[in-house]
This record gives structure tokens, sequence and C-alpha cells, in this order.
């Protein structure tokens, strides 16, 4: 991932929006205000929104089955997922 400030961007706007489309980079531009944005393609926002609907959908199917974790198991089993 790389970062860049706005003029950066700006004066390589058509370059930037290739290599993020063609290498699924992801490219974050800053202002001098210190507000940020990230660019991702369009395909790779497709599929994160994707397979977060999905994965909602799915939670909410284990609620209604009460087929769930308590709090302490749920963040135990959330913390070595990120180990991983």
């Amino acid at each position: 991932m790389q970062a860049l400030n706005y003029t950066n961007a700006r004066n390589n706007f058509k370059s930037i929006i290739e290599d993020v489309c063609d290498n699924n980079e992801e490219v974050i531009i800053t202002t001098k205000n210190n507000k940020s944005v990230v660019i991702i393609s369009l395909d790779e926002y497709n599929a994160t929104h994707a397979k977060l609907k999905k994965d909602v959908q799915n939670a909410i199917k284990e609620i209604q089955n009460g087929d769930f974790l308590d709090i302490d198991d749920a963040f135990e089993s959330a913390k070595k997922s990120y180990r991983a």
C-alpha cells in the first residue's frame, strides 16, 4: 500500500487508477488538513462488500438459530484468527 499527498495524486491520477486496478493495489491519499481516503479497485470493493454482506447474513441466521458464542468465547476466537 502506498501513501501519496493530494498534489502528487492529482498530478498522477490516471496512472494511480491503472496501478490500483491492474495490480490490486490500495493507495492512501492525504491532504494538508489530515484528511485521508483510500482508493481501491471496484472489483476489490465489490468482493469485500459481497463478503461482508454474506458474513452479516450468516451471523443473523446463527443468532436466529441460537447458534452463537458468548462474548468471551467470541473474543478468544477473534484473537486466534488475527494471530494466524
